[in-house]
């Protein structure tokens, strides 16, 4: 996101503050539907004056440039699709996001995020401990073909995404009743067990949803780890598939 109005385009259409994103650092942020769904999650970064970067973590990003288009009106603001490729990096201070050469890097503590244009092959184990990292800190990306998850259910609270006292975007009737007054019926945990787990929804014998795995990541040989969204009502222990999960609603700083 480009122009003049790019922060103010940003600001009245995400749920989070973007008016407290401070020039060289970046934060979490979504783009919410009119009924408070979550239609985009996504790092949103200050790379430069004028310039906004929307990292999303999951969704169709020519899809989602084309519905955010129709709203831009007579905002002095433009927007564009990049494709990068992501590369794991040394520590970076969190929400720091820096322009190295022609990378994008963000920091994300213990390790960064870096992105170029140049493609890569992907490297199966340094990603599954990358993607172990996001499980741990309950860092989620949008399933794709999946359902349009409500904030809580993602843990955007948790992550600073969704603000409640800024003004108007898409869905903040929904998520503010969801804040205040509760009421929501799933939530975000860890889970570690000892059966083989793949992403997607997983049902009981009667057909009704169990939970919807996010991301799933192997810890020994025979104990995974996943991120997944799960009945509010579950306790610590949930039967998938026909193996005792422990749930684990605390996460990694």
């Amino acid at each position: 996101m480009e122009g003049a109005d790019a922060r103010r385009f940003a600001q009245a259409q995400f749920a989070g503050d973007v008016d407290a994103l401070a020039p060289g650092h970046w934060q979490w942020n979504a783009w919410l539907d009119a009924k408070g769904r979550v239609q985009a999650l996504m790092h949103l970064a200050d790379v430069a004056e004028d310039r906004l970067l929307a990292v999303l973590r999951g969704g169709d990003a020519k899809a989602i440039h084309g519905t955010l288009t129709r709203y831009l009106l007579r905002m002095r603001a433009s927007l564009d699709v990049r494709t990068f490729t992501g590369r794991r990096g040394g520590p970076v201070p969190v929400s720091i996001a820096r322009m190295d050469a022609d990378q994008v890097v963000l920091g994300y503590g213990t390790r960064s995020l870096r992105l170029d244009a140049a493609s890569a092959s992907p490297e199966p184990a340094a990603q599954s401990v990358w993607r172990l990292a996001d499980i741990r800190a309950g860092w989620p990306d949008l399933p794709n073909g999946g359902p349009a998850f409500l904030p809580p259910a993602l843990g955007l609270e948790h992550l600073g995404a969704v603000a409640f006292d800024k003004g108007c975007y898409p869905g903040q009737e929904i998520a503010a009743r969801l804040h205040y007054l509760g009421g929501h019926k799933h939530r975000l945990c860890r889970l570690q067990g000892p059966a083989p787990l793949s992403v997607g929804d997983v049902r009981n014998a009667d057909g009704t949803p169990n939970a919807w795995i996010l991301a799933v990541a192997a810890v020994q040989e025979d104990t995974v780890e996943a991120l997944a969204v799960v009945p509010g009502n579950a306790a610590n222990k949930i039967n998938i598939l026909g193996s005792q999960f422990t749930i684990n609603t605390k996460f990694d700083p």
